[in-house]
């Protein structure tokens, strides 16, 4: 270290320092409006659809769905702050109870259920079946009436020992308390930021779940500007921004094809950076400080294995090579090999790593004919610059193997590499 740093002082300069930024926590992903914005028929639809419930009624199930940044989050935890405020003013026996299923297991998600029913339950040493029981037991003898939410279903987390999809297991067995029950299960809602959630549900389990849909619809230009408005009223110095600049943010939302949760982030690095404005050139310098931090963060959440796939397609990129399935798989397991891995099967990655990365948006795919009877195959594609994922993925791997990663000294890379690029 530096010794000639003052590091108490930075801390408090920083900490001292003038900024436009009045209330930081309205731009927060996690903070929770009184009121929002355009979703007053949705927050209506859900509420009413509860209301039947309280009435001694069970309506059947809810499958919120939509794309990431429109509210879904925020409208679930508003009615439940309402619902559970409301039931415990009039005395009734019944409670709204909020997961996120993001990164969670599978067995995870049900535990993480029985400690917020305050039902003592080990976080491992058990399995799922265990858990359910658990859970069923818990509930035949509660008096209370439940909604459970289970948020983020599609972001449910797949370990090696999971012999079936883990977002399909959770809804089959949690639509299945009925049969286990001697009274009324529980009323779940399910939310997935998957447009096409219904399509990754197997039709078994849809048979069983079946969930009255409700899809939260993207904002258009116009609404953006108008929350992006709302909030930075709450959280900035007045004198501090013009329509204008807000206007434009919300535009690059659009243009970008971003959400609220960027256009928020992109709010505070303008404000940080401003010294009594915030003008359209802050801005366009907050998206790049943003865009680059985010990716970062996207990244360094895979897993090894997925950081290896990662790589491959954009040193097949980089290297002008159309990043198929065979070439992928190739250098994939060649990595593994070097890195003292076992390689997932080929099935594995097409079936389980890759889609992840398409959901979070890192790469995309296509079919492509391999000619007259010779079937298809999937070619890749980065969606950012690959050179710039290599580096990233390279320095996350580098420091989680202690150094081992050095792709660059991989004779069989090389050769590949010098051979395409001949």
């Amino acid at each position: 270290m530096n010794m000639s740093l003052n590091l108490k002082e930075i801390l408090r300069e920083e900490m001292q320092k003038k900024t436009v930024l009045i209330n930081p926590s309205v731009l927060n992903e996690s903070y929770l409006p009184e009121y929002l914005l355009f979703r007053d028929e949705e927050i209506t639809q859900i509420t009413k659809h509860l209301g039947r419930f309280l009435s001694g009624l069970h309506p059947g199930h809810l499958l919120i769905h939509g794309p990431p940044g429109t509210g879904k989050t925020h409208v679930i935890k508003l009615v439940a702050k309402n619902y559970n405020e409301f039931t415990r003013e009039n005395g009734i026996n019944s409670k709204m109870i909020y997961i996120n299923c993001k990164d969670k297991t599978y067995y995870q998600t049900v535990v993480a259920l029985l400690h917020e029913l305050d039902v003592n339950f080990p976080n491992r040493g058990f399995g799922v079946a265990e858990a359910v029981d658990t859970l069923t037991k818990h509930l035949k003898m509660e008096n209370e009436r439940y909604i459970f939410v289970f948020d983020e279903i599609d972001k449910l987390k797949k370990t090696y020992k999971d012999k079936e999809d883990p977002m399909n297991a959770l809804i089959y067995r949690m639509s299945r308390l009925d049969e286990l029950l001697d009274k009324d299960a529980p009323l779940l809602i399910m939310i997935s930021n998957m447009s096409n959630i219904v399509e990754k549900i197997e039709h078994a389990t849809m048979a069983k779940f079946t969930p009255k849909p409700i899809y939260f619809r993207e904002y258009n230009t116009d609404e953006l500007y108008q929350i992006l408005l709302d909030r930075a009223d709450h959280a900035l110095d007045p004198s501090s921004f013009s329509k204008e600049s807000i206007r434009y943010l919300a535009e690059l939302i659009q243009k970008n094809e971003r959400d609220l949760r960027w256009g928020f982030r992109v709010l505070v690095e303008a404000a940080l950076m401003a010294k009594e404005k915030i003008t359209k050139e802050l801005i366009e310098e907050a998206v790049k400080i943003v865009d680059n931090d985010i990716l970062i963060q996207v990244v360094k959440s895979l897993s090894n294995h997925q950081l290896v796939v990662l790589w491959s397609i954009s040193f097949l990129e980089a290297s002008s090579i159309l990043p198929v399935t065979g070439e992928l798989y190739q250098v994939y397991k060649l990595i593994c090999g070097e890195l003292g891995w076992r390689p997932r099967s080929m099935r594995h990655v097409m079936h389980y790593i890759t889609p992840k990365m398409e959901n979070i948006g890192l790469i995309t795919s296509r079919e492509k004919g391999m000619g007259r009877g010779r079937g298809k195959t999937l070619v890749f594609h980065i969606e950012e610059n690959p050179h710039k994922i290599l580096k990233i993925v390279e320095e996350i791997l580098s420091e989680r193997t202690h150094g081992k990663f050095k792709p660059n000294e991989i004779p069989e890379l090389l050769q590949i590499s010098f051979q395409r690029r001949r």
